[in-house]
């Protein structure tokens, strides 16, 4: 799923599982969150996802905490692939209301 190339044998493929995990992990909770937690309909995504976002950063820490190192960004693209992941809303709308490229 992470588009980066694995080094075989290195900490690396920890990292990418790490990451993997992470994102299956933040789908089923922005599942979840979708289901549960009521927003305003004039809520744009990107104000859901970051509210979604701030909800799920300690347990996304708890849970992987090689990640409490990881930048912002890198966090963000967890977030934002584990939306994509979930199947509920378009890359293509992620990518705009964010202003990012996801990885494929």
């Amino acid at each position: 799923m992470w588009p980066f190339k694995k080094i075989r044998g290195s900490r690396g493929d920890d990292a990418l599982v790490t990451i993997d995990e992470a994102i299956a992990f933040v789908a089923q909770r922005w599942l979840a969150f979708d289901a549960a937690i009521p927003l305003r309909q004039e809520t744009s995504l990107r104000d859901r996802i970051a509210v979604f976002a701030h909800s799920v950063d300690a347990s996304l820490h708890r849970r992987f905490p090689a990640l409490a190192a990881a930048s912002d960004q890198v966090i963000l693209l967890i977030v934002a692939k584990g939306v994509e992941l979930s199947g509920t809303v378009d890359r293509s709308d992620i990518e705009r209301e964010l202003g990012i490229l996801l990885p494929p």
